[in-house]
């Protein structure tokens, strides 16, 4: 019997998904429908669309999933709402910090805020969609989970670990689970008032940046710190959160502050040092804390394959450090795994305990090319060419054998906007919205800088590499599948010379999507004619979007996009669209 779960994210990064029978049709992020980053409330707008896109009528949903208990962030202001200081703040005066340090709080917290628990705003939105079916709940870090572990490729025959962790989901901010087959056992709970995660975000927000947004800045900013000057930022954070002396499976906080107290201690802690100096303490102490929490759960539990989850996890060089613990045989790091993964993990967990209680074998799909998003026809793309008002400053031309053409191009020097086929899912750019450019020219950054991205200098882009060529270019002693951008690696001399505009000018990481052909075909055949051209199997792959706006959805915003930017070269699904 076919069983189909639409989830529903309403917190910070709005995201719908729609599973059935243990398979990912689609997922999209409110954002790219509404044109607003990161949009956080409910996703009305994507309900519609993988429903859309999957050819799934509003009457075949069974049940509808929310991946929460209580009232989720939709931003820095609403978590604050979301515990309230006269239920925590106050209370922590009295309460051991023994006490508030564990996870004892966490269940009567959540028991007694699941009842203020906001639905009507989801239900009028799932009514306007023509969806009907009863409502469930998950728990945040219980989606967390099971996002990163049924779908992963770990061998679910043998026990695997699946560590979570992020700001704060539910009143807890990490979990330990040991999981087998379609089961999934939480050990142990990491309340919010430990969050590392929590931390991570105000030291963004101390450093003028956006938190829950911009903390891959601070970890790009971190490597342009010298290591000797970092040392006092770093012992500092060290008396903040620590590992539990008494426990080494808990990390926690000592600094005496809830997260709304950070601001204060921020300012008095590190008034006079150096930006860089603080972004490279804290990534420095991020690094050593997480891999000594994820070392320590090994060894207590013996188990040697993870399955990580959790916006704490999209920390690209701290999923490398981790990779390069010996205690670590395979691991899975789920793409985007922040709280946009949430639907992914509540709808498949949803549809395991569905088939657990009508006595059904549950078949999870392993997590396979993450283009979820909608696709559109070449008679919509034309129509939006002709919509689009161009003018005479542009040159339409439909083009036979698009994608090797787009391959010459890159190879020629020039910069290219690809919008092919289904749009990606999370906040990654995997081939199919991304602007393409020649990694051996170091100018390339300055140029899609000037045009399009207006990037903080600091920041590195990415590589696009065949897999076929993944040794030239990268070092992965353990063979660890990179498709999804999730995790960086060293590079090699090649990689250095030939990608150095796509990787890291100071550390010379790269964080890479390594293609399948397989997975996509368009794309590989893309970076198969660059390298005919140029002999290397590699390229530049950044998201196409405008600063502050959200990756391109449809080919108005493609259309938009190109319009409002320095950029001069589009290929719009089988058309090349170039300004004169």
């Amino acid at each position: 019997m076919s069983k189909t779960i639409l989830s529903v994210h309403d917190g910070h990064t709005a995201t719908a998904a729609l599973v059935r029978d243990g398979k990912i049709l689609a997922c999209i992020s409110e954002e790219r429908l509404n044109r607003i980053k990161e949009w956080g409330g409910v996703p009305s707008l994507a309900i519609g669309e993988v429903m859309r896109v999957s050819g799934v009528s509003p009457q075949e949903i069974d049940v509808v999933v929310i991946p929460s208990f209580i009232n989720p962030v939709t931003s820095m202001e609403s978590g604050r709402k979301s515990f309230p200081r006269r239920a925590f703040g106050q209370a922590s005066k009295l309460t051991p910090k023994s006490v508030l340090r564990s996870d004892m709080w966490v269940k009567p917290a959540v028991k007694l805020l699941r009842r203020f628990r906001h639905t009507e705003k989801i239900e009028k939105a799932l009514r306007e969609n023509g969806v009907n079916a009863p409502i469930s709940f998950c728990d945040h870090h219980l989606a967390h989970a099971a996002g990163a572990y049924l779908p992963s490729w770990l061998d679910r025959k043998k026990r695997c670990l699946v560590i979570t962790a992020d700001g704060s989901g539910d009143a807890v901010s990490g979990t330990i689970n040991i999981a087998k087959g379609d089961d999934i056992e939480r050990l142990l709970s990491i309340s919010n008032y430990n969050s590392i995660g929590e931390l991570y975000s105000k030291v963004t927000e101390y450093l003028g940046m956006k938190p829950l947004s911009h903390e891959y800045k601070v970890m790009g900013l971190a490597p342009y710190s010298k290591r000797e000057h970092v040392q006092r930022s770093y012992e500092k954070f060290r008396q903040m959160i620590r590992i539990n002396p008494d426990n080494p499976l808990l990390y926690e906080n000592i600094s005496g502050a809830w997260k709304w107290q950070y601001m204060d201690k921020l300012k008095r802690e590190f008034a006079g040092e150096r930006f860089d100096n603080i972004a490279g303490g804290l990534q420095l102490f991020f690094e050593e804390l997480v891999t000594n929490w994820v070392k320590n759960i090994i060894d207590e539990t013996d188990i040697h394959d993870v399955a990580f989850g959790g916006g704490l996890f999209m920390n690209v060089k701290t999923n490398q450090r981790i990779l390069e613990l010996p205690e670590v045989r395979n691991m899975f790091v789920l793409p985007s795994c922040g709280d946009e993964s949430l639907p992914i993990g509540a709808a498949l967990q949803q549809y395991v305990s569905l088939c657990q209680e009508d006595g059904i074998k549950p078949k999870v799909s392993p997590l396979g090319p993450i283009y979820l998003g909608p696709e559109y026809s070449d008679d919509e793309i034309k129509a939006s060419i002709r919509k689009g008002s161009l003018g005479k400053g542009y040159r339409v031309e439909e083009v036979k054998g698009i994608d090797a053409h787009v391959g010459e191009r890159v190879a020629k020097g020039e910069i290219i906007a690809r919008f092919s086929e289904r749009c990606e899912w999370g906040a990654r750019a995997l081939g199919n919205r991304s602007i393409l450019s020649d990694a051996r020219n170091r100018d390339s950054v300055r140029k899609i800088n000037e045009a399009v991205k207006n990037r903080d200098f600091w920041m590195p882009f990415a590589p696009s590499i065949k897999a076929e060529r993944e040794k030239d270019y990268i070092i992965n002693p353990k063979g660890m599948k990179a498709p999804y951008m999730v995790i960086s690696f060293d590079t090699t001399d090649r990689g250095r010379k030939t990608l150095a505009a796509a990787i890291h000018p100071y550390d010379f990481t790269a964080r890479p999507q390594v293609v399948e052909k397989t997975w996509n075909p368009g794309y590989h055949k893309v970076l198969s004619s660059f390298e005919k051209e140029t002999g290397e199997g590699g390229f530049m792959n950044t998201s196409f979007n405008l600063h502050g706006y959200p990756i391109v959805c449809s080919p108005q915003d493609a259309l938009w996009t190109l319009r409002n930017t320095g950029l001069e070269h589009l290929a719009l699904g089988n058309w090349l669209i170039s300004k004169k």
